[in-house]
């Protein structure tokens, strides 16, 4: 098991969320959950902590994780990732599927 933090920058919500925490994905073979977390104070950073069970691919995560805080207005969020193997595209749908439900509420 591998364990990292980092923080990111990236731009504020530009407006606000809808429930203060979204939930995507579920932890098993092949697939993560990510747990995306409004920590209520406006910033320029976004919070992240991953666990995953394959170590060795901390270098692609950073890359996923930059990508994403690029691409998403995620400053002021905190995202909590329980990996169990799985691959970049699954870990870029499910940090989307995680903020869609975060601003819209849909979950």
């Amino acid at each position: 098991m591998e364990k990292f933090t980092k923080a990111f920058p990236s731009r504020p919500f530009a407006s606000r969320t809808a429930k203060p925490w979204a939930l995507a994905g579920v932890v098993g073979s092949g697939n993560l959950e990510v747990l995306l977390e409004h920590v209520g104070k406006p910033g320029n950073r976004m919070e992240c902590h991953v666990a995953t069970s394959i170590p060795g691919y901390k270098a692609s995560w950073l890359a996923a994780l930059s990508d994403f805080a690029s691409n998403y207005p995620a400053g002021g969020t905190r995202i909590t990732i329980n990996d169990q193997g799985a691959p970049p595209v699954l870990v870029n749908l499910r940090l989307r599927q995680a903020f869609d439900h975060l601003v819209k509420g849909d979950r």
